[in-house]
């Protein structure tokens, strides 16, 4: 009798445990790097009336810079500069953007899909510490949409890129 509960709790542990492999699904490891550059270039957005909001965006190893300033009637207004690392370990990249007037900001990002880049807005790189969330939706080659989120996810802007160069 011992023997046979033994017996009958070891193969109802392996059906669980063949079941369980079964379901499970492995995705391919999307290449971070390699999908970063579909930004590489010179992006352009109106953001208001005679307003231009342009992103410069250029590979720098594996990592990228991205220069982004306004055109306002026709004057050239910088903004913001952008550094994108990529953390292996993690599998995601991490940016430290330098305002114009000296302050800064941190993020968190990856590309969860080939075409939905993801960012937590986050104090000084600590992913516990998320007060907004953008994501960046390539839409083809040549235009993407970027929209701000509040740190619930509810969307707050959204602003459509064009490529130019």
């Amino acid at each position: 009798m011992k023997t046979s509960t033994v017996t009958t709790m070891i193969a109802v542990f392996l059906i669980i445990c063949i079941n369980g492999l079964q379901a499970q699904t492995t995705q391919p490891k999307l290449n971070q790097v390699e999908l970063m550059k579909q930004l590489v270039g010179i992006w352009q957005a109106n953001v208001g009336k005679d307003t231009i909001e342009v992103w410069e965006c250029q590979q720098y190893g594996k990592a990228f810079i991205v220069n982004v300033h306004k055109v306002i009637k026709g004057q050239k207004i910088p903004l913001y500069v952008n550094n994108l690392g990529f953390d292996s370990k993690e599998d995601k990249f991490k940016g430290y953007t330098l305002w114009s007037d000296g302050a800064y900001s941190t993020w968190i990002g990856l590309y969860n899909t080939e075409k939905k880049f993801s960012t937590d807005m986050v104090q000084d790189l600590n992913p516990k510490t998320t007060y907004a969330k953008f994501e960046s939706v390539i839409e083809n080659p040549k235009e993407w949409t970027w929209k701000a989120l509040n740190k619930d996810g509810v969307k707050i802007s959204e602003v459509k890129f064009i490529k130019v160069e």
